[in-house]
Order: structure tokens, then C-alpha cells, then sequence
């Protein structure tokens, strides 16, 4: 009995110091601590135990793609059994991996938890009136909005643009919600702003190049430049639109493809200069498109994306025979891994 006492001890003592830690931002240096209570927890159901698999799953999370599906693989199963409010802030970041991953069928899934989950603790903080005892990383009206944002972004990849455009109206207009103190109205404005961004979005890509100008201007105020160019760029390709001007603005503001980015700009990163390549091909501007393939390529490889380097490889194939001898070179390098990732 003695031993037993002494090992709850141990786990007691060891998500204390690791909960520190993951507060002051050191992730690494938490992460074998929340795995030594995991090994050591013979309670599936043990609430220490479902919250350092969260934890360790938020500490995992980087930007190589085969590490975020190695972390979520670990994570799914728990889920499930945490509390409402905890499950809240582990379907939103489940949510952001699963994109990452491009993983449309797993985004729509998640989302659409979260949006019910979040319905439902408001419905229940409404008729309890338990908001002082309800414990999540943001505010309520954070992840309901997140619920209805991601709903929009699905529908938007599967074409459903009306239906998105009913999504983004909803969270642009979240003030009737209760109980919003001021980080709550500061949430609301910030949903009020994306969904002016994304329906502008939504328009580009209905084929309306007419808000063209107002969207480039809402990219750079807000500071959305990477995701407001790849929106431009996906649009322009699909509806034939000339946005030279735009991506003259644009591209020099955009992360270089060495810096460190988090999971989600990687993913953006890549998608844009993939897309960029694609319409500079249409242009006929062949080498230029061929040195914006290598830097998809290249980030591909950096995140072991190995469905976007394949789809960048099969691409490279198709224009290969433009390519000056340096950039040869350059294709040949990444594609045998000596770039380091």
C-alpha cells in the first residue's frame, strides 16, 4: 500500500511541475512529464490521466504533418471522455490538425462537434447559470463561432458557396450572445472582421473579381496577408481572373519558406506557392513557375506533406522540360532529401 501511495505521490508531483511548465510555454520540456503519468495511470477514465493526454497532444502538435497524424492518432480515443468544457478547447485544436493535414472529412466531423458541444454548454450556462465553473482556454463564444467558421470553410471546399456565405453571416453577427464580458465583446468584433474578410472570399470565388480591391485592402489591414493570397490565387485560378497587381503587393509581404511558421501557416505557405506555380504556368511564364513549384516542393518536404510533394512532383513533371539546369539541380536535391527538413 505504501508503494501504491507513493507512485499516486509521484503523479501527483509530476502534473504539477508539467502543468507549470506548460503554462510558462515550455512544451518539451512538459511533455515526458505528462507521459510519465500516462504510462504510470492504470484508470482510463481517471481525470488527470484524459487531461495529460490533452496536454501532451497540444505539446506535440509542430509543424511536421507525419507528427501532427502521429499525435492525433495518439489523442482521438480519449477525447471523448474528457468534460464538456475541456472537450471544447480539444476539438478546436483537433479541428486545426485535421486541416493541417488536409483532412476535409475529419475538419467537417470535428467542427461540427464543436458547434453542437458549444450550443449545448450555452444552452446548459443559460439555464445553470455555472460560468463561474466552467473552465476552458478562451471564451464560450470563441469556440461557438469556430464552430460555425469551420462549417463555412467546408462548405466553401465543396463548392457550397450560398450555404457558406449563411455560415459567415452567422458568426459575423454573434453580439446577441449572453454573458460576454469585454474579452467576450473583443472575441465578437474579431468574428465580425474575419467575416467581412470571408465574404469577400466567398465572392472572389463565385467569380465576383469586382471586390477584388476591397478584399487586397481588408489583407493588409488586417494583416491576413498569407491566407488573403492564397484566397486571391485559388480564385484567380478557378475563374481566370488577372491579379498581377495584387501579387505584386502581396508575395513580398508573405513568410519566407525557411521561417519558422506554425502547422497552419506551413500548410498555407505551401498551398499558395503551389497555386502561384499553377498560375504562372497558365501565364506562360514557365520558369517563374517552376521556381515557385521548388518552393512548394520544398516546404512539402520540410513538413513531410507527403500528399502535397506528390501532387508538386506530378506537377514538376508536366513542365520539367522548361527547366534551366539550376533549377534541375535544385528539383533533383529536394526530391533525394538533401535539403535538410
Amino acid at each position: 500500500m505504501k508503494n501504491v501511495g507513493l507512485e499516486k505521490e509521484m503523479k501527483g508531483q509530476f502534473f504539477t511541475v508539467a502543468e507549470c511548465l506548460f503554462k510558462e510555454e515550455k512544451k518539451a520540456e512538459a511533455a515526458p512529464l505528462y507521459r510519465y503519468v500516462i504510462d504510470r495511470e492504470t484508470d482510463c477514465n481517471d481525470q488527470t490521466f484524459l487531461l495529460c493526454h490533452l496536454r501532451l497532444f497540444q505539446c506535440l502538435v509542430g509543424v511536421s504533418s507525419e507528427g501532427n497524424k502521429e499525435a492525433l492518432e495518439q489523442f482521438e480515443p480519449f477525447y471523448t471522455r474528457l468534460p464538456e468544457d475541456t472537450r471544447l478547447d480539444a476539438l478546436l485544436l483537433t479541428a486545426n490538425v485535421c486541416y493541417s493535414l488536409a483532412d476535409w472529412r475529419r475538419v467537417e466531423r470535428y467542427g461540427d462537434e464543436l458547434y453542437a458541444l458549444a450550443q449545448n454548454v450555452y444552452e446548459k450556462l443559460k439555464k445553470e447559470k455555472f460560468a463561474k465553473n466552467l473552465h476552458t482556454e478562451r471564451h464560450l463564444v470563441v469556440y461557438y463561432g469556430h464552430g460555425l467558421r469551420i462549417k463555412g470553410f467546408v462548405l466553401t471546399m465543396q463548392g457550397r458557396y450560398e450555404e457558406a456565405k449563411k455560415c459567415v453571416a452567422a458568426y459575423s453577427d454573434l453580439g446577441w450572445f449572453e454573458c460576454l464580458d469585454e474579452t467576450g465583446k473583443k472575441e465578437v468584433e474579431k468574428f465580425r472582421t474575419w467575416g467581412k474578410g470571408n465574404m469577400y472570399a466567398l465572392e472572389l470565388k463565385t467569380g465576383n473579381d469586382k471586390v477584388l480591391n476591397d478584399y487586397l485592402e481588408y489583407v493588409e489591414k488586417q494583416n491576413e496577408i498569407l491566407p488573403g493570397a492564397l484566397n486571391i490565387i485559388e480564385s484567380a485560378n478557378v475563374n481566370n481572373f488577372c491579379v498581377d497587381e495584387a501579387m505584386e503587393k502581396l508575395v513580398p509581404q508573405i513568410p519566407p519558406i525557411n521561417s519558422d511558421v506554425t502547422y497552419l501557416d506551413g500548410t498555407q505557405l505551401f498551398h499558395f506557392w503551389y497555386e502561384k506555380a499553377v498560375y504562372s504556368f497558365k501565364k506562360n511564364r514557365l520558369i517563374l513557375g517552376i521556381d515557385e513549384l521548388l518552393y512548394a516542393l520544398y516546404l512539402a518536404h520540410k513538413m513531410k506533406y507527403y500528399s502535397g510533394f506528390e501532387k508538386s512532383v506530378s506537377l514538376y513533371r508536366e513542365h520539367g522540360d522548361y527547366a534551366t539546369e539550376q533549377q534541375k539541380w535544385n528539383y533533383k536535391h529536394i526530391v533525394e532529401g538533401v535539403f535538410d527538413s
